[in-house]
């Protein structure tokens, strides 16, 4: 293949280096610190807006320039050269010789090869789209085919007020002439707070969102394929004579997902989607995970916790089964143990705070 063509046409900095910073679990137990601590200070890369010029996309949302797929199509470096091993030759097949729609307008490209997944639609595209809320009447968002059938997507942008869209359509390749590209905000299961919390506000606020939070809530599992709690009926046996509501996120539409967040005091849940409604809950009001024992790679939700002000708490729990695979693994939760968080969650007040430990 010959060289990279200039793409590139120029480029701003929409938000400087900064630093994340998370508070530590309320409930630490020492022994359990290093789940955490090496995620406690973050640095973030700059934000910058990429122009680019003569750009290709596919309907499925790959960005390519001549027989080149660019990396702003992936969320991570490792996921690129997966895919040129898998499908490189195959998309070049299909799409290279393709007719192309020019695409008059300038466009906006703020999605990757994991937009699709409810966590990562919200808490790493939106970050994208709030940051240039100000440009988007001159910009022509331009989605990748799947997104369209989303509920949670199409509601979501109605929060944004964006009043020009473009979702290709299976199959088709558009060629944009000059196409703005957003770096990402933070690492995907990092944050940036003062752009997270606008997220959320934007959000909340469009649709009328609950500012005297009362509920209790536990997120259920059971319709997911995989990472279910395996004696769960112990657990809702737990939680329903203290007053929790039993939901799959899965029967909720955005709407009501939001304003289910947005009124909970305390929502308990395992790892996986569901949880990243915590997004809307108000500030001070408290999370309980449940997570796999060996997981030290997915804390996504205790970051995003700290982002949004909340007080996380957690228990940690072995696996149902033989499967250790913190991605995919069945946990059993420990009732005893369970009734203790339960109780610490209740009954905490801010000053209340976690231990240091060095």
């Amino acid at each position: 293949m010959t060289s990279l063509p200039q793409t590139l046409a120029s480029e701003v900095v929409l938000r400087p280096q900064r630093t994340s910073t998370c508070t530590l679990p309320r409930n630490l137990r020492a022994e359990e610190l290093d789940l955490f601590s090496h995620e406690c200070e973050t640095a973030l890369p700059p934000t910058r807006l990429l122009e680019m010029r003569d750009v290709s996309m596919s309907s499925d949302g790959y960005l390519f320039q001549g027989l080149h797929i660019l990396p702003q199509s992936f969320a991570f470096p490792f996921l690129q050269e997966k895919w040129k091993q898998r499908s490189l030759f195959k998309f070049l097949a299909v799409n290279y010789l393709r007719k192309r729609l020019p695409l008059e307008s300038d466009a906006l490209f703020i999605t990757d090869d994991w937009s699709t997944g409810y966590f990562h639609w919200l808490s790493d595209v939106l970050p994208k789209l709030y940051l240039m809320r100000d440009r988007l009447k001159d910009l022509v968002l331009v989605l990748p085919h799947q997104l369209e059938k989303l509920e949670f997507v199409q509601s979501s942008l109605r929060a944004f007020d964006v009043a020009n869209s473009l979702f290709l359509s299976e199959g088709e390749t558009i060629l944009c002439h000059r196409i703005f590209v957003p770096t990402a905000v933070a690492p995907s299961g990092r944050y940036d707070g003062h752009v997270i919390k606008r997220v959320r506000d934007r959000i909340v606020g469009f649709y009328g969102g609950s500012s005297t939070p009362h509920d209790l809530i536990y997120l259920s599992r059971s319709k997911a394929r995989k990472r279910q709690v395996a004696n769960e009926a112990e657990v809702i046996s737990l939680l329903k004579p203290l007053g929790f509501r039993i939901v799959n996120a899965e029967d909720c539409s955005f709407e009501k997902q939001v304003k289910l967040a947005s009124a909970a005091r305390c929502i308990i849940s395992n790892h996986g989607a569901g949880l990243t409604n915590i997004l809307f809950m108000n500030p001070g009001m408290n999370v309980l995970e449940l997570r796999h024992r060996a997981d030290r790679t997915n804390n996504c939700y205790f970051a995003l916790s700290s982002a949004m002000g909340l007080n996380y708490f957690y228990q940690t729990c072995h696996s149902a089964g033989a499967d250790e695979d913190p991605h995919s693994a069945d946990i059993t939760v420990d009732i005893p143990t369970l009734k203790q968080n339960v109780e610490t969650v209740l009954t905490f007040t801010p000053e209340r705070t976690a231990r240091s430990f060095t």
